[in-house]
């Protein structure tokens, strides 16, 4: 049997196959809701196999053209159970394993934003005494023991307030959350809060992301270049490309990645009880700071990409889901 692994998100959809194809395409479903059938064929099409069943996970129920996450999961299962057209559909829950759509539905705490947990669960056969999956809105760290994860909470709610969720990411997370302040040249400015650049533009700036011309998915609808990208970062500081220069920018732009190791290495440490791991399993669209916040703390990286491929390190939860679901036959 050949298994579609679908991991739906709120601002992209993840889909892996057991051939072992893998992406990961962009999708703003909260603008768009009525659009994530099309989305998923799309998604479906672009992996080119067929398929017997279907699993999924989810953390597009937190979007906030949902009223509740149990309207938000009945939403996305009742696309994905139409999109199937009879094909078995299994849901991944926090209990440990796939259950029913209709099992699902009675318990959507249990499926909702449950894709961390795939991951995890399936990541135990590698190395690592703890994970760190960074995405484009979103981080996961996850303790373990003997390879086995260990976990303090299972609701966002509740990993938010133990450090195993951090809700920073590469691509999406705003800079004024980056704040209250930042250092430029030896001088502190508080930070706009106001939505003027993302976290996009902070990684095009340092080199860590490519150029983007064609992406206008940025706060001013604007491409995502290295010149856009500055305007945008300088104008949280209350500057522009008049007043400063495309060197401050780029200094500005690392002042606000090191704002990010230093949220990210609270979180590792109160995830590891205030100590620090020796070897960290990184994955993600955003491993290679995973890779980054690893060697800044002096701990060995095994980075998902050098074993499975950037596409499926980039897509690790829809991974983990069709390799879970394969295991059960």
């Amino acid at each position: 049997m050949k298994t579609l692994g679908l991991d739906i998100g709120g601002a992209n959809i993840k889909a892996a196959h057991s051939d072992g194809a893998a992406i990961s395409e962009p999708f703003p479903l909260w603008r768009q809701p009525t659009h994530l059938f099309e989305h998923i064929r799309v998604a479906n099409g672009r992996i080119g196999c067929g398929f017997d069943r279907v699993a999924v996970t989810m953390t597009a129920e937190l979007c906030d053209c949902f009223e509740t996450k149990r309207e938000g999961v009945g939403f996305v299962l009742d696309v994905v159970d139409r999109f199937a057209e009879g094909v078995p559909v299994r849901v991944w829950s926090t209990n440990g394993g796939f259950v029913s759509v209709a099992a699902a539905r009675a318990e959507p705490l249990k499926v909702a934003a449950s894709n961390w947990h795939a991951w995890a669960t399936f990541a135990a056969r590698y190395p690592g005494d703890a994970m760190i999956d960074v995405g484009s809105t979103t981080t996961d760290i996850v303790r373990r023991v003997d390879r086995q994860p260990v976990f303090n909470g299972l609701t966002d709610m509740d990993r938010l307030a133990t450090g195993e969720l951090e809700y920073l990411g590469v691509r999406r997370t705003p800079v004024a959350a980056l704040g209250p302040s930042v250092a430029l040249n030896r001088t502190t400015y508080s930070v706009m809060s106001e939505f003027f650049a993302t976290t996009a533009d902070v990684f095009v700036l340092t080199g860590d992301l490519p150029e983007a011309p064609d992406c206008l998915d940025t706060p001013d609808t604007r491409p995502l270049t290295r010149a856009f990208a500055a305007a945008r970062l300088l104008r949280m500081i209350g500057a522009d490309t008049e007043m400063s220069t495309l060197e401050n920018a780029v200094k500005l732009a690392h002042s606000f990645h090191d704002r990010m190791l230093g949220r990210l290495e609270r979180s590792l440490r109160q995830v590891m009880g205030g100590g620090l791991p020796e070897h960290v399993l990184v994955s993600g669209s955003g491993e290679f700071f995973a890779r980054k916040l690893a060697l800044w703390l002096e701990i060995e990286p095994i980075p998902v990409s050098e074993i499975l491929g950037f596409d499926v390190s980039a897509a690790a939860c829809a991974h983990a889901l069709v390799r879970l679901a394969d295991e059960l036959e």
